[in-house]
């Protein structure tokens, strides 16, 4: 059986290849598009490191017998918190519906951490945590981020429903994997539940890079109404400057 070790180096490395790839493609993007482009190279960057980290056994957890790095989800937060801000641009929806859902993602991540340490009651009480955290963050993805964007160029609202799919099915499966893992249902071994967890972070790094990075139209389209939001709010600051000046004038 291949070592924890070996197979977190050869993922790292994968990882980094996949990470210099988006980083190029990325710049043959035309600059106002960019933006998104750097977040899936941060994403996946974010994974690569913390492979790396994991193989050298950095921010060790005891579980069950056995330790687990924390810089997993650290990773994912960061990786995550990528993926948030290109559906809120994609969107074009408020910042605090892309808060809702990064919060109910973390909500997640972290309450898997405590559901592989905690016993008795607290375990419990992590384990709903984790569903409560899915349930936000599907309900933002499906309510009020759809509805959001239903209102802008159809290329935008088609990469959109893409994200919202793959964002869904891969997070699901990462917290089942978790769920079924040794450390908690036991219905997987070391082995499987790490070969299966590396499994869906290639589907999710590789598809989220791919579906963005080929979207140039909607990428600058959404990056096109970001410029021209900033340039309404920025003059109408402007504006009220003014007025308050000439106020003060008078």
């Amino acid at each position: 059986m291949i070592e924890h070790t070996t197979t977190f180096v050869l993922t790292s490395t994968i990882l980094a290849v996949m990470t210099a790839i988006f980083l190029l493609w990325t710049r043959r993007l035309e600059v106002e598009s960019r933006a998104c482009g750097y977040a899936v190279v941060v994403a996946c960057g974010a994974m690569s490191a913390a492979y790396l980290l994991m193989a050298a056994g950095v921010l060790p957890v005891s579980t069950t017998g056995r330790d687990e790095s924390l810089v997993r989800f650290l990773g994912y937060s960061v990786a995550w918190g990528a993926v948030c801000y290109v559906i809120e641009t994609v969107s074009g929806a408020e910042r605090r519906y892309t808060l809702t859902t990064f919060g109910g993602i973390l909500l997640s991540l972290w309450a898997t951490v405590g559901s592989w340490i905690l016993a008795g009651a607290a375990g419990t009480v992590a384990s709903l945590a984790i569903i409560a955290g899915v349930g936000v963050m599907v309900a933002t993805l499906y309510g009020p981020l759809a509805r959001e964007a239903q209102t802008v160029s159809s290329e935008r609202t088609l990469l959109y429903g893409r994200l919202k799919n793959l964002t869904v099915l891969v997070f699901v499966g990462l917290l089942a994997t978790g769920m079924l893992s040794a450390q908690n249902l036991g219905f997987t071994d070391a082995f499987v539940g790490q070969t299966l967890a590396t499994y869906l972070d290639f589907v999710w790094l590789a598809g989220f890079g791919g579906l963005v990075l080929r979207s140039t139209d909607a990428l600058s389209d959404a990056e096109d109404d970001r410029a021209a939001t900033t340039e309404t709010d920025s003059s109408s600051s402007t504006d009220h400057a003014t007025s308050g000046a000439v106020q003060s004038t008078d």
